[in-house]
């Protein structure tokens, strides 16, 4: 489970609190090219595991898990291991401005070791 399979999702919970679906996507590789992944690659692995979020949601295969809850909006929740590159967040906030008006949200955390 990691940024560089994109056929799992890495983990889901329900926020009861506001009704939300939370995808958990977790990115545990630098961006300094220690290994070995070019920026350019590393955004694409980026782009293809929330590419694959996005069509779990749109396809509904959460019901299978939530089929009684009232889901108001989903959030694919980032956890990066190590602080991003202005690239990065320039291409979370174009992937945003693109979803948001399907009711997701991307939100990044970063844990920076």
């Amino acid at each position: 489970m990691a940024i560089d399979d994109p056929n799992v999702i890495d983990g889901m919970a329900l926020n009861k609190e506001n009704n939300a679906l939370v995808l958990l996507l977790t990115d545990h590789l630098s961006w300094d090219g220690e290994n070995a992944l070019s920026e350019f690659d590393h955004l694409n692995l980026l782009q293809d595991k929330i590419n694959a979020y996005i069509s779990y949601l749109e396809s509904g295969q959460y019901e299978e898990t939530y089929s009684t809850e009232q889901i108001a909006f989903a959030i694919i929740e980032i956890h990066f291991k190590y602080t991003i590159t202005e690239n990065c967040e320039k291409f979370l906030n174009e992937v945003q401005n693109q979803i948001g008006q399907f009711g997701i949200k991307i939100e990044a955390v970063i844990t920076d070791s």
